[in-house]
């Protein structure tokens, strides 16, 4: 998110999921780990203001030194693939017909819709590498992996998939499934490598973000190009705060206006910002909250300041490209759901719903898509001095803001009140749930199963299999804040202990995965079909194995397999799967 790898909680008004598995018989009780249990030694980012805005080579290695030293890419040449891409025969079979239909077996009757994007999704730091290649500028991700405990398992974005060099054959190796579309992350960085309005372009970055749009277009691949997918050059940080300063909104204008001119007529769906609550969330979880922030913001304030610019921001640069006449639709990502009440009866449960559609939907798509302003209950929760009351102005700016309504439904939890009671909650600042006042719980109040099957480990706090609940989710996101057009924007899951296999024949026998993509899909097409919902695309998360943020390589969320020391891809079962099913119900 791709994925929402990041699981640390800090402080009552993190609005990162509160997650809790619960035995029948157990009380709910939100998991959360403070900033103090978190390793800090070593932990250290420069104050507000120290670093002068110096845009020579000079200044750029002052801000590389913030980071340390990098890890140079093995090689630095644009590799360019012997065409076509060999694509081996598909698997047999994993179970008898009678049991589970074969992915083009799923719902045979039904088609997608004409036009469907079918595609794979990826981000800058997760996928490209070569982080201080050709004047990219550092980024906060390029600082937290070198903090102490910042990455699980001690991984960078250094070299990982070297995609800045390898897209010609990435983008090849996806037309060969027959899918049809990319969605993938400028690098803020590497276009403007000090991240401000009046700081240099870096032209080798436009060109080649060019070139890789272009050979997406060449391979009958749409190209689909996120602004901002967390990535923020650390400059920003430095020299303000970052989403803590309202001087973001017009640098981040600035960068989105360059780049809407760079590639207008050859993007045609564009979103500013990917899953802005999980972004304003992670910025107050260790270490980005040793970070500074803008003078008078807290860890407690933070996400909602956050929020407030970040909104801002994607509406400035939704008018630019209106004004600018840009071909194509804009709009942001949402991740999340709206939620099921734990006990289906508790009047309790079912207020506690609405809290979570509101902290965590509402927060953004009320703004853009309904009513123009922040979410009732949000307001009737937090002060103005944590939440900023939206003018009348912006609040004309952010409304139709969005010209589709584009969501990462990973999976459906359940959603439970507090203990005492969301009254007693809400009347107290100091209280654990606060301001939130509701818990997410991965297992049912009968018996204690599990909403779905389970993922790796490292995902287990916020991560599940629910294709059952797949189809009342959007019916709920498309009730709620309605439009024309939805695109499932991401959807992944990573198979369970894959990171400890090392037979090949065993890496990419991804049951677990190819399991969740198809009953998936299959639900996305009766959503289609008999909900009336307007799905117009669908993208896996996640093209190849990449950095999945804090938890580094560990996390295998790709549908083909990279070797590290090699980088050679693989196909999973997976690819071979979703490329059966595309064929098959794709209209021609």
């Amino acid at each position: 998110m791709g994925s929402i790898a990041i699981v640390f909680l800090v402080g009552a008004a993190s609005i990162f999921a509160q997650t809790t598995s619960i035995s029948k018989s157990a009380s709910i009780t939100p998991t959360t780990v403070p900033t103090s249990t978190q390793p800090s030694a070593g932990v250290n980012f420069p104050p507000v203001g120290s670093i002068p805005r110096d845009f020579s080579p000079a200044g750029l290695e002052k801000l590389w030194s913030v980071v340390g030293p990098i890890d140079p890419p093995p090689f630095t040449t644009t590799r360019v693939p012997d065409l076509p891409i060999p694509v081996p025969s598909s698997p047999p079979a994993l179970y008898p017909s009678w049991f589970a239909p074969a992915p083009k077996d799923v719902l045979p009757k039904l088609k997608l819709p004409k036009g469907f994007k079918f595609g794979v999704a990826t981000a800058a730091y997760q996928v490209e590498g070569a982080v201080k290649n050709d004047g990219k500028g550092p980024t906060m991700w390029d600082w937290n992996s070198r903090q102490p405990g910042g990455v699980l398992d001690g991984t960078n974005g250094d070299v990982v998939d070297l995609h800045y060099y390898l897209y010609k054959e990435d983008i090849a190796r996806v037309a060969a499934l027959g899918f049809n579309a990319h969605s993938f992350s400028i690098s803020w960085a590497r276009i403007f490598p000090f991240g401000t309005a009046d700081s240099p372009v870096n032209r080798v970055a436009l060109a080649h973000y060019s070139d890789l749009i272009d050979y997406h277009i060449k391979s009958g691949v749409e190209p689909v190009a996120t602004l901002f997918h967390w990535d923020l050059p650390l400059a920003l940080q430095a020299y303000y705060g970052g989403f803590t300063s309202p001087k973001i909104v017009d640098d981040f204008v600035n960068f989105a206006k360059t780049v809407f001119k760079a590639y207008n007529g050859r993007v045609k769906t564009w979103y500013t910002f990917n899953e802005p609550r999980v972004y304003c969330g992670q910025i107050t979880t260790y270490p980005f909250v040793n970070a500074s922030f803008a003078p008078g913001v807290n860890a407690s304030t933070a996400p909602y300041i956050c929020a407030w610019n970040l909104l801002r921001a994607h509406a400035g640069a939704v008018k630019a490209f209106r004004e600018m006449k840009i071909q194509g639709e804009i709009s942001f990502k949402n991740d999340d759901y709206v939620g099921i009440p734990w006990r289906a009866n508790s009047t309790e449960d079912m207020a506690a719903v609405e809290r979570h559609a509101a902290f965590r939907i509402g927060i953004f798509s009320d703004p853009a898509y309904t009513t123009g302003d922040w979410p009732k209950i949000m307001t009737d929760t937090l002060p103005p001095s944590y939440l900023p009351r939206l003018t009348a102005a912006e609040k004309k700016d952010i409304h139709g803001s969005a010209d589709f309504f584009a969501t990462d439904p990973y999976r459906t939890q359940w959603i439970a009140a507090p203990p005492d009671g969301i009254d007693a909650c809400v009347k107290n600042t100091s209280h654990s749930m606060w301001p939130e006042c509701h818990s997410v719980v991965l297992v049912d109040s009968n018996a204690g199963w599990a909403a779905g099957l389970n993922p790796d480990p490292l995902s287990d706090t916020w991560l599940q299999a629910t294709p059952n609940f797949l189809r009342e989710s959007l019916r709920q996101l498309q009730k709620r804040w309605p439009t024309k057009k939805m695109y499932i924007s991401e959807f992944g899951f990573d198979e369970p202990f894959e990171e400890l296999r090392t037979d090949m024949f065993r890496i990419v026998e991804d049951v677990t995965r190819t399991n969740y993509y198809m009953t998936y899909l299959g639900e996305i097409l009766l959503a289609i079909h008999e909900d009336k919902i307007p799905i117009a695309g669908t993208f896996a998360w996640a093209m190849v194995d990449n950095t999945e943020w804090n938890s580094g390589i560990s996390a295998k969320f790709g549908i083909q397999h990279v070797n590290y020391t090699t980088l050679e891809r693989t196909y999973k079962r997976s690819a071979f799967a979703l490329s059966e099913f595309y064929k098959a119900h794709a209209q021609k």
